[in-house]
């Protein structure tokens, strides 16, 4: 139970020096909006004319639209009871290009998000312009990583939809290796611009937590244990709520109490995933570079690994 209660404690100062570091530089809580809010408005700039030609077929007969899609070999239309059709080679090409783009523009706001993270663990003032810019500096890069990380979840997808349990089983270790893996790699995208070669990007990452030893990524995920200190004050919220609503014979009072409970809920998980990025880097400055930032220190680094000598 103490061990228990320890870890919560632990977890629950890590949540705090990572969101103390988002107070110090608010930008970082519209960061991830702003750039959520520009891929989307590029990839509906590319997915727009291809969802268009594929719902075509739904929405009229005989079109010239349907007619160009067939002939320039994105789908082959089957007329009969029911319009049906079928996505040509080129159409599957085309798709693909698409889930690359949004891998891409992902990992570009990603590398961003990541570089003005590194930014305000060093106390230097936060940008989105700038994140924008560093990404877009480290193009190359962000393309050759989209593509190793696409192949890669395309692989792992088709090992668990096509392969039986053990199959399944074998698909979903090589996804927790894959992850674990590579979890420095888009701060090694933000902060070593030096690294194009995705394998050589995959291979730092792996090193980096190589270099170290302890209860690997102990502290990162350990810091999850705020989500049973929400838990458990959810479940307790929710007995009094229901209590009350007993009480007064008003099952509207549950309703009323679920509106803020559920805001509260939102606007944790949106903080939290920010706090888990803001503490990963921090882990990664510490891990490549040997340098506590100053909003942490060393016993909570420790939490997570202790360098070699």
């Amino acid at each position: 139970m103490n061990t228990l209660i320890e870890k919560l404690q632990r977890s629950w100062q890590l949540f705090k020096r990572s969101v103390q570091v988002i107070q110090e530089h608010p930008k970082l809580l519209v960061f991830p909006i702003v750039t959520a809010l520009l891929t989307a408005g590029i990839a509906l700039f590319f997915l727009a004319p291809v969802g268009l030609v594929l719902l075509a077929p739904h929405w009229f007969s005989s079109t010239k639209l349907q007619a160009l899609a067939h002939s320039i070999g994105f789908l082959r239309l089957h007329h009969g009871p029911g319009l049906n059709f079928q996505v040509q080679p080129f159409g599957m090409a085309l798709l693909g290009g698409i889930y690359l783009l949004n891998m891409f523009l992902a990992t570009m706001a990603s590398v961003a998000f990541n570089h003005q993270i590194l930014e305000a663990l060093n106390r230097r003032p936060v940008s989105i312009i700038a994140g924008i810019e560093a990404a877009c500096a480290r193009w190359r890069s962000v393309l050759l990583w989209s593509l190793l990380a696409g192949l890669v979840g395309l692989v792992i997808r088709a090992l668990e939809e096509r392969l039986a349990f053990v199959g399944r089983l074998v698909a979903g270790l090589l996804g927790l290796a894959w992850s674990v893996a590579s979890i420095f790699a888009i701060p090694i995208l933000a902060r070593e611009p030096g690294f194009s070669n995705p394998f050589a990007i995959l291979s730092r990452s792996a090193e980096t937590i190589k270099r170290t030893w302890g209860e690997m990524l102990a502290g990162y995920i350990g810091m999850q244990g705020t989500n049973i200190l929400v838990l458990w004050g959810s479940v307790l919220f929710w007995l009094c709520a229901g209590i009350t609503a007993y009480l007064f014979r008003n099952g509207w009072l549950l309703l009323i109490a679920g509106v803020p409970w559920l805001f509260a809920v939102i606007i944790y998980g949106y903080l939290s995933n920010i706090a888990s990025r803001v503490y990963l880097c921090a882990l990664y400055l510490y891990a490549s570079e040997g340098t506590v930032p100053s909003q942490f220190d060393a016993s909570m680094m420790n939490m997570a690994w202790r360098l070699k000598k």
